[in-house]
């Protein structure tokens, strides 16, 4: 999940083909320019020993800023031994070879093993070796031999290599935990959207499918209620409807996988009299109002208003088929901005429950801005009866 966090390349240009990261070799070649000013030690006073083995250390302690960021454990183990033969050399050296600019690496690749390596041992064992080194340093460690009034500079350097080594560590270490909190937020953030998708799409084949099944199981018990005079339309029926959900299964795949907007096939008002057809041909009456310019509102409302409507109607006739047990009221309206189904059935007393179909249909039209009510009621005739009531806000121009 942090992986992101620790990923140099992702935030640094790269060069050499792409193999390492500019600031490594802005780096290296600094500390290299740096190194060779020590070749002046052998063209003043001769190539002794000494004079070519700080050269050569200082050289190979700027080769390992190179590869700072692309091998950080190897560099920071590379850098921080030579670190140390150097500072030995500097001890025990009969000449006084100076402060050199090369120690400065010691910082650089601090910062680099606490930022960018995924494991937090390496960081703080650099901060350890850096604050021996701060400390215990040749100068400070060689100050015994010095005048007295020589022991506080050199007590002042070693704070100041101290005070520097805990400020590129405490930048580092906060640069690493904004990474890693944003690392997870967006992988919180990337499992929101999944989730939301999975439940956008169970519901959507859910509403898709559930309708034309319910039906295909009424005239199959229908087919076998009846015996061999009414199998062959009851079978027809079945055959037809199955063909239609197979087609609009097809079309929701294609929906998935397309970049366009290819929702109108899928969003088309029109479709509300196939849902309605399908439920009469399952036997069940159906007394249905709708309104007149379906057409008008293809082209006024937006393709997720015109896929809610056509959802809700098949969730609420899907219900009536699946509880009730007579004929079923389907009423369409439009008016004042806001497009209400209402789904009236005789059922029996006891309510049919908070089913899937009807959670998944109360989230839909939350989406849209939207309310879902349902329960038993009474109907005209005095028969205990099921209602659904959908209503949710539509465009009252052109398409959004």
């Amino acid at each position: 999940m942090l992986d992101s966090a620790y990923d140099w390349r992702a935030r640094h240009r790269m060069v050499l083909r792409g193999t390492l990261p500019l600031v490594d070799v802005v780096l290296g070649i600094v500390f290299t320019l740096a190194a060779c000013i020590n070749a002046d030690f052998i063209a003043r006073y001769g190539p002794y020993p000494v004079y070519i083995a700080n050269l050569g250390l200082c050289l190979a302690i700027a080769a390992t800023q190179f590869v700072r960021l692309r091998y950080p454990r190897a560099s920071f183990i590379a850098a921080y031994s030579l670190l140390a033969a150097y500072a030995a050399l500097f001890l025990f050296s009969p000449v006084n070879l100076g402060i050199d600019p090369i120690i400065l690496v010691t910082a650089t690749s601090l910062h680099a093993v606490t930022r960018w390596m995924p494991s937090r041992h390496w960081g703080t064992a650099a901060l350890l070796l850096a604050l021996l080194g701060a400390v215990a340093n040749p100068m400070s460690l060689a100050a015994h031999h010095l005048d007295p009034r020589d022991v506080r500079p050199a007590m002042l350097y070693s704070l100041v290599c101290a005070a520097t080594v805990g400020v590129v560590y405490l930048h580092a270490a906060s640069r690493r935990r904004e990474a890693e909190n944003h690392a997870r937020d967006v992988a919180a953030a990337s499992e929101r959207a999944i989730s939301a998708e999975r439940l956008h799409l169970a519901r959507e084949l859910h509403d898709l499918v559930g309708h034309s099944l319910t039906a295909v199981k009424v005239q199959a018990n229908t087919a076998l209620a009846l015996g061999a005079d009414r199998q062959a339309e009851s079978l027809r029926v079945i055959r037809d409807t199955a063909d239609a959900s197979l087609t609009a299964v097809r079309q929701l795949v294609v929906l998935l996988r397309a970049d366009a907007d290819t929702t109108t096939a899928l969003a088309h008002l029109g479709h509300l009299v196939d849902l309605i057809e399908t439920t009469r041909a399952s036997g069940i009456q159906v007394a249905a109002t709708l309104p007149e310019d379906l057409a008008t509102l293809d082209e006024r409302w937006s393709a997720l208003q015109r896929l809610t409507l056509l959802r809700v109607v098949g969730e609420s006739l899907t219900n009536a088929v699946r509880h009730g047990t007579g004929e079923i009221s389907l009423r369409v309206c439009v008016a004042d901005g806001w497009c209400r189904s209402r789904v009236t059935n005789p059922a029996p007393p006891v309510s049919p429950g908070e089913g899937s179909g009807l959670i998944g249909l109360s989230e839909r039209l939350r989406l849209v801005g939207g309310t879902l009510v349902h329960g038993p009621v009474t109907l005209p005739n005095g028969e205990p009866g099921f209602e659904l009531t959908a209503s949710f806000p539509v465009n009252t121009e052109g398409a959004a």
